[in-house]
């Protein structure tokens, strides 16, 4: 049976001990030797060994002490199953029920049809925009935000100070995207044509790509790599009388300057399903999120496919961080009690190999994932579990809850209520409250 890799460790370290010991033994054997001091040299030997091998065992053990006391402040901290809370914070939320959200920079951005507030992690509001818009989307990267308004002409960038541009576009927008410096490429519906356009912060336009029914296709959606330099986008299209999805990658660095005039780097005709999304996981990793699977592209400079995924399943919600996709799909398993989970969690990384698969037992709302964390709520009901599978919170609340966004610190959380939110501690039931 192969060792885990604490166990690895400590092998390898008593053996570092080991060597480490017995080549002072040698070394002082071979001084006692030359000198002559003893009379009875084995005698003195073995005496030293003794004391050699306590020594050892003192520092094995001291070792043990410390990685098990670090490991166990590490668990308690990042996957204890807590059972209570404390309140940090409180605050009213007027008109909640017509607020998006959106986690931006460890805490949540606050949008609405009349504008948009940043929360910090404590729940105190940093900034606020007030604007009119008929239906605001919001993508985040880094430390940048856009809100633009679907169906509408504007698009809103923000940074952690504030707003940093307004642009009217020249078409109504469909889909937006934002990189890490600002950069923004949206989605643009006109009478014959469509765009997809990049845009600078400041929104001077970079670059256009005209597009249209009959021959690229319809645009459904559209994301940025992290850098702005990268763009995919998932296309609908006709071929004779089928309607069929095809994706499509850009590179707006210098390497898409000396392929194309249109920057073009590679493109993929599926048959079998329809990709609604597509993200950058990643600077160069993206996923095209199907219908009935998910495809893993690598595009360092050009596309290729690493990984695809088919579900027999329907599924209900997808999640992402860097490192992992997750699918939540509806359970057809039966049970012989009857008592099925309504749901699986499937947790894959970016290779496509399966790293975790959870029942979900209760009828959940909204997801997201962390780069630590998974996060379920659906009534007054929240569960939220490790990348390991390990439940790490599970209650039941007094009241509805829409939602609940981890913060910078592992134990701190923004629950927001149908009128109000609170920033929450986790906790153990009968452990003393901090102040």
């Amino acid at each position: 049976m192969k060792k885990d890799k604490t166990e690895r460790s400590k092998d390898n370290i008593w053996k570092y001990f080991m060597l480490k010991d017995k080549a002072s033994v040698e070394e002082s054997e071979t001084d006692i030797e030359d000198e002559d001091y003893y009379e009875d040299e084995g005698e003195e030997s073995d005496d030293v060994r003794n004391s050699v091998d306590f020594s050892i065992l003192i520092r094995f053990l001291v070792l043990l002490l410390v990685v098990g006391g670090g490991a166990f402040i590490l668990y308690y901290f990042t996957q204890s199953n807590f059972n209570g809370y404390d309140v940090i914070e409180d605050t009213n939320v007027k008109n909640s029920s017509m607020l998006d959200y959106i986690a931006y920079r460890n805490s949540l951005l606050k949008y609405s049809k009349d504008g948009a507030t940043y929360v910090d992690e404590k729940g105190e509001a940093v900034w606020n925009e007030t604007f009119a818009m008929k239906m605001p989307a919001a993508d985040v990267c880094g430390d940048y935000a856009a809100i633009a308004d679907l169906n509408g002409n504007d698009v809103y960038v923000f940074d952690k100070e504030g707003k940093v541009s307004n642009t009217a576009m020249p078409y109504t927008i469909s889909d937006i995207a934002v990189a890490s410096q600002g950069e923004f490429a949206v989605i643009l519906e006109g009478d014959k044509v469509n765009y997809i356009n990049l845009y600078d912060k400041n929104g001077e336009q970079i670059s256009e790509i005209q597009t249209t029914i009959t021959q690229s296709g319809y645009p459904m959606d559209v994301d940025l790599s992290n850098d702005g330099e990268k763009l995919f986008s998932s296309y609908l299209y006709i071929d004779g009388a089928n309607i069929k999805n095809g994706l499509a990658a850009y590179n707006f660095g210098p390497v898409g300057v000396n392929e194309n005039a249109d920057r073009l780097m590679g493109g993929y005709q599926l048959e079998d399903t329809v990709v609604p999304k597509v993200e950058f996981i990643d600077n160069n990793t993206i996923c095209a999120f199907g219908d009935n699977q998910f495809i893993i592209y690598s595009m360092k400079e050009k596309p290729s496919e690493k990984a695809k995924i088919e579900f027999d399943q329907e599924v209900r919600s997808v999640i992402y961080n860097q490192q992992y996709v997750g699918v939540v799909m509806v359970n057809n398993e039966v049970s012989e009690d009857d008592k099925a989970a309504p749901y699986i969690l499937e947790i894959y990384n970016t290779n496509g190999r399966k790293v975790m698969k959870q029942d979900i037992d209760f009828n959940y709302e909204n997801v997201r994932m962390t780069e630590k964390e998974i996060v379920f709520v659906g009534g007054n009901e929240c569960r939220v579990y490790t990348l390991k599978g390990g439940l790490k919170f599970s209650y039941t609340f007094t009241k509805n809850v829409i939602d609940m966004i981890p913060t910078g610190y592992s134990r701190r959380y923004i629950v927001l209520y149908d009128n109000e939110s609170e920033v929450i501690r986790l906790k153990h039931v009968g452990e003393k409250e901090e102040e």
